[in-house]
């Protein structure tokens, strides 16, 4: 656990439990700021000094945590996407018929992804990830491959069942997850002119993805 310079010689009592959990929560609290700082002023733009007065901490105590700006979008990638991802492995552990586990997935992605602060990771990808091609890098070598591992797992266990085409084996299965992701993007594009009847989208994408899998 890291301890501030701020914080030595001040009769600070790191064991008091309010201390903890106030420290416990700052990487959540700087994760968040920096997500808010992103999405207004782009990752070129944004920077450490701004996330910290966001998160209401000193600037000093933001690189106890994080080193840079790179390694916080990072981390922002792993708690978002990565928190979204330990959802749909779980999902996969419960024995339920496949048009089930599908949906349960489909909108675990929803609930977690669209609409929320994790948008604007999309958002900085789509306009900086050229500019910046270690930040693409890291969600196809961290999250990317671990999403296509458990869609596949997930059509596994439905053609083993009977549910799904035997032939689903062989599909590029990013197409699961493609109209998840244009939700996301047509959001930032028109959220404000034409907001997406949400519960439509996902029942519309839920039955095309059902009638192309299924027998």
């Amino acid at each position: 656990m890291y301890v501030s310079n701020t914080d030595k010689g001040k009769g600070i009592d790191m064991s008091d439990p309010k201390h903890q959990r106030r420290k416990e929560a700052r990487p959540e609290e700087i994760i968040t700021a920096a997500l808010a700082e992103f999405g207004e002023k782009g990752f070129a733009g944004a920077s450490m000094g701004s996330i910290a007065t966001r998160a209401g901490i000193a600037r000093p105590t933001v690189y106890l945590y994080y080193p840079d700006k790179s390694a916080l979008f990072d981390a922002a990638i792993q708690d978002r996407l990565g928190g979204m991802l330990a959802r749909a492995q779980d999902i996969l552990t419960v024995d339920a018929p496949f048009p089930a586990l599908l949906e349960r997935v489909l909108r675990n992605y929803y609930d977690r992804i669209v609409g929320t602060d994790a948008a604007v990771l999309i958002r900085v990808l789509i306009a900086e990830g050229g500019r910046f091609p270690a930040m693409a890098a890291f969600l196809r070598d961290n999250m990317l491959h671990s999403i296509e591992t458990v869609l596949g797992q997930l059509v596994a266990k439905g053609i083993a069942r009977g549910e799904v085409r035997a032939e689903a084996q062989t599909m590029d299965l990013k197409v699961i997850m493609a109209p998840a992701v244009f939700s996301v993007v047509y959001g930032l594009i028109f959220g404000n002119l034409a907001p997406l009847d949400k519960e439509r989208y996902i029942r519309s994408h839920l039955d095309l993805m059902l009638r192309g899998l299924t027998p």
